[in-house]
């Protein structure tokens, strides 16, 4: 480009455009994507463990989720607890929301929607 003019992305937006620049990312990105996967039949038992550890939570996955489909794999994401060293396993559809109920199987034994 000559004369100084603006290339495309900056008449565009307004910002110019630096290819060398790094971006920065917040940590809360990483915790959306899946950490692993695992077997119906683990996830399965994992939830099996969870539900008897926790008091009322077969009452609670009763209220606020329905059944999930039958799939040969899940996905898992570790838990966005600080300190906490767990995994979430899906437990079931969330029943009012478009999201995953999913329980944590580690230390701070918390759920959340995916």
């Amino acid at each position: 480009m000559t004369g100084g003019g603006l290339r495309s992305h900056d008449a565009a937006t307004g910002f110019p455009f630096h290819r060398s620049r790094s971006r920065r990312v917040t940590s809360n990105v990483g915790q959306n994507y899946p950490y692993t996967s695992e077997t119906e039949a683990d996830r399965a038992t994992t939830v099996a463990s969870f539900i008897s550890t926790h008091e009322g939570m077969a009452d609670t996955l009763k209220a606020e989720t329905t059944p999930v489909d039958q799939n040969e794999r899940w996905w898992v994401w570790k838990c966005p607890t600080a300190g906490c060293p767990g995994l979430l396993h899906v437990a079931g559809y969330a029943l009012d929301k478009h999201a995953l109920f999913v329980v944590c199987d580690g230390t701070c034994g918390k759920t959340f929607l995916r």
